[in-house]
């Protein structure tokens, strides 16, 4: 690790030692059909989802799909979190921007009221080496699904997503969107003056036509652009997304709230 990675990787183990939740184990019992649920839901649909507890510090659901994609860390010999395995999986160049997410993330969510902390949802991807040891993109999308009784955020629901294969090498992305107003929120200064890799207003305008289910001749039409137009625009909206074809772009851009 370099000294900024060390750096997060101490701010993120103190995070974590001193989340401590009013919890005790008639909570644990309160949320077990929610939890068996959602394990059902994800092997029903093999999808990644994971439920972390805060408060322990481990897993309470990891789906077999998730297993897959982090690992001997999720495995059953190790029956407690082990937040190392899962870090050394990651690709070395994106373990500080995971990191740095990480906390940032937790900044974030301590400092709003409690009513709003399930509001919000954590949308990143980075690489992560999988159990056949090949480097993957995937998007996560996390989100608070219980507090404890003080309003302290206590399990995360996290669902993972396969980005396309052309994304492998793509710059990592995170936002923070506001469920009920569809709002993104930066978690820097930077990020708010760096919009480079959002979809413009047209470009926006163009997608939500496509998933409507309009062809590029329909588009213009009804934009008063031209067909070529269009189609630059749906170049830069795959190129953006890092998508192979529109139907992925949708995804994409609905996953982060662009849409």
């Amino acid at each position: 690790m370099t000294y900024r990675t060390d750096q997060l990787n101490t701010t993120r183990l103190q995070n974590m030692e001193a989340h401590n939740c009013a919890v005790d184990e008639s909570d644990y019992e309160r949320i077990r059909p929610k939890i068996e649920l959602l394990q059902r839901l994800a092997e029903a649909e093999r999808s990644m989802y994971a439920i972390f507890d805060m408060h322990k510090g481990n897993y309470l659901l990891k789906s077999s799909e998730q297993q897959k994609l982090f690992g001997k860390a999720l495995s059953d010999e190790h029956k407690n979190f082990d937040a190392d395995l899962i870090y050394q999986n990651i690709h070395p160049d994106d373990l500080s921007f995971v990191l740095e997410t990480d906390n940032l993330t937790y900044r974030f969510f301590a400092s709003l009221p409690a009513d709003e902390k399930k509001d919000y949802k954590l949308v990143y991807d980075f690489r992560i080496r999988n159990t056949e040891g090949n480097y993957l993109r995937y998007m996560h999308q996390v989100i608070i699904l219980e507090q404890d009784k003080n309003g302290r955020s206590w399990l995360s629901l996290i669902i993972s997503d396969l980005l396309p294969e052309q994304a492998a090498n793509s710059k990592c992305q995170r936002r923070m969107i506001n469920l009920k107003t569809g709002k993104l929120h930066f978690l820097t200064d930077e990020e708010k003056s760096n919009t480079e890799y959002l979809l413009t207003k047209r470009e926006r305008q163009v997608l939500e036509l496509i998933a409507l289910g309009y062809d590029s001749k329909s588009i213009s039409e009804k934009l008063f652009i031209s067909v070529n137009t269009v189609n630059n625009h749906r170049q830069n909206i795959l190129r953006k997304t890092r998508a192979e074809n529109t139907t992925q772009a949708l995804l994409y851009a609905k996953r982060l709230g662009i849409i």
